[in-house]
């Protein structure tokens, strides 16, 4: 179909700019794009696999835009650097939240019911922080937003510093927060007075919060629990089904002009308090028999032509329920939503908490904003929805439903197959924040109370970039087959991202004096890193797995192969059988070797 292949050629564009063999001329803000394809069939069908294999692995993030963040997250954070998008979206993530062990009974089967206690007990042995405003990968309270870092009204943990905004008792406010990734699930926002939550750390923690014990932490999060939940904010939904007002909308990145309304859409949680569904549904959450409804058929109306062209690129044409190529990574929009000041409330400085609770995968966000509460407006109450937009409204026509399949949210990797990892706190005035895809497990934290992280400068970028090629057997990249992470490089004075053993985007140079840190996943100072690659060297042949001569057991076989780029997991080693998998199942150098009957095959020393 003609605007698919106009989608699809858009959207590999939008990952491959680089790609020499595709002219393009976009128009900004338009959907409208003008090729001149040279691209031979098989280099496409390449890119196109890469951009399907990264949008179905990659992990889901999060982050409050609006009001900006403790985090460091506003409005324009998904228009800028993509690390620093992904790094601040990574904030905040609870890894594993699931309930009675399985995986599948994410926390949005049960709205707000995932407590800190949960958390802490999920995994035996790493404890995890599940904290209203975040922390940064920690399994001490300490490493949290408003508690030793950015503890002062306005401040962030980049080290710089914000104005609060301003909410009016009894008036109807804006709030929005961006999906790097999608897992659907819904969301919900609640207040704490920053007194109250202030005097939870002063009277339950030691001054120095990373020497608090468990029964201290347990007691602190309990209290600054209970003052976010006593005050969860309810949705204001007093708005008309089409025109220019609304109660939630998708705006698309930081044009206020361009958006799409909805209808949300509630689920009952914790407390009788109703959470709103994340209007994207995750890519064939609904096809196979998922709860929710298709994306358009929550449109309600498009602010203007554009808004229109725009959803349609990233979510298909209104026949399309669950399968638009941004379904599962909408980073270009923002769920804003209406919720109500209650009039009763105290004036005074408060703490925002947004929470998203993922439904297709077994994770969940926290993260705040300071706003302040001011006396009651003397006019009108409720926030202007169009910002002096000049707007053309045009409706939608809801989607037919698919035909259900498979029932399932799907749960993501078992916590027993990701490689354990220390938590760690960050170091002072650490240089520069790199992003952490996975769930970083405790190692004992430092005594040293951590410092505010310094400003990051956002510069425009284009949208996520994968490398125009994968890496071979020759590339300088060290991605451990099927590894997804971060990983060091050149002495670890740079550090590129792997997804799923292949290199995704570029090889990036750590600042000076610094040095890539396995630990704290991002560039510390070079006196606090022990840069450890995998060595080349001579691995074991036990037709099982390929192990580094560190691991090798007593009475282990002799017969060895050579890897020049270091050790290899789910490979086989020289002389297993490599029957009907192919070149890769190897552990390189060796190579597969058929034999001339063609039922057999085992791995060999290259000829070569």
């Amino acid at each position: 179909q003609p605007h698919r292949i106009d989608l699809i050629l858009r959207y590999t564009i939008k990952l491959f700019p680089s790609v020499s063999n595709v002219q393009t001329s976009y128009y900004p803000k338009k959907a409208t794009v003008h090729y001149t394809m040279r691209l031979q069939f098989s280099a496409l069908l390449a890119i196109l696999t890469t951009v399907a294999r990264i949008t179905l692995l990659v992990d889901g993030h999060g982050l409050l835009t609006v009001p900006s963040s403790k985090n460091g997250g506003t409005i324009t954070t998904p228009n800028g650097e993509t690390g620093i998008h992904y790094a601040i979206a990574s904030y905040g993530i609870i890894d594993k939240a699931f309930f009675e062990n399985d995986h599948s009974k994410t926390p949005w089967t049960r709205p707000g019911e995932f407590n800190h206690e949960l958390a802490r007990d999920l995994i035996p042995g790493h404890p995890v922080t599940l904290h209203p405003c975040g922390c940064n990968a920690a399994n001490n309270v300490g490493h949290c937003a408003g508690v030793s870092q950015a503890s002062g009204f306005g401040e962030t943990i980049q080290g710089n510093t914000v104005t609060p905004a301003s909410w009016s008792r009894g008036s109807t406010q804006e709030t929005a927060w961006n999906a790097w990734v999608n897992h659907a699930g819904g969301h919900i926002y609640m207040l704490c007075k920053k007194s109250q939550f202030d005097s939870c750390r002063d009277s339950i923690l030691p001054s120095n919060t990373l020497q608090a014990t468990q029964m201290e932490q347990d007691e602190y999060l309990e209290c600054v629990w209970d003052c976010f939940e006593s005050n969860t904010l309810e949705w204001d939904d007093t708005f008309p089904s089409v025109g220019v007002n609304w109660s939630q909308k998708l705006q698309y990145r930081d044009d206020s002009c361009t958006y799409a309304t909805m209808d949300p859409t509630t689920k009952v949680g914790k407390d009788g308090h109703l959470w709103r569904y994340t209007p994207i549904p995750d890519s064939q959450q609904i096809t196979n028999g998922g709860e929710g409804k298709c994306t358009w058929d929550s449109v309600t109306s498009f602010s203007n032509a554009e808004a229109r062209e725009e959803f349609v690129a990233s979510f298909g044409e209104d026949d399309v329920c669950d399968s638009g190529l941004d379904s599962h990574a909408p980073s270009d929009w923002h769920v804003f939503d209406k919720v109500k000041v209650p009039m009763e409330i105290e004036e005074g400085e408060y703490l925002l908490s947004w929470r998203w609770e993922g439904y297709m995968a077994d994770q969940m966000w926290t993260s705040c904003a300071d706003v302040t509460i001011a006396p009651p407006r003397s006019s009108s109450s409720v926030a202007e929805d169009d910002d002096g937009c000049v707007l053309t409204p045009t409706t939608s026509t809801p989607t037919k439903s698919p035909t259900k399949q498979t029932p399932a949210p799907t749960s993501t990797e078992s916590p027993t197959n990701r490689p354990p990892a220390p938590h760690t706190s960050p170091p002072s005035s650490p240089p520069v924040i790199t992003p952490s895809p996975t769930t970083r497990m405790p190692v004992p934290a430092p005594t040293a109370k951590p410092t505010p992280m310094p400003v990051i400068t956002h510069k425009p970028t284009p949208q996520p970039v994968v490398a125009s090629s994968l890496p071979t057997k020759s590339s300088p990249s060290n991605c451990p087959s099927g590894y997804s992470g971060i990983r060091p490089y050149d002495g670890c004075t740079k550090y590129h991202h792997c997804r799923d053993g292949q290199i995704l985007g570029a090889i990036h140079d750590c600042p000076a004096g610094t040095l890539f840190d396995m630990d704290y996943q991002y560039c510390n100072w070079a006196n606090l890193v022990t840069c450890q690659v995998d060595a080349p060297g001579c691995y074991s042949n036990n037709f099982k797995d390929c192990n580094h001569p560190d691991f090798q057991v007593e009475d282990a076989s002799c017969n060895t192969i050579w890897l020049p780029e270091g050790g290899r997991t789910s490979c086989i080693a020289l002389w297993g059988s490599c029957t009907n998998q192919g070149d890769g199942s190897c552990c390189e150098p060796a190579v597969c070797y058929q034999g001339s009957d063609g039922s057999h095959a085992q791995c060999i020393v290259s000829p070569s």
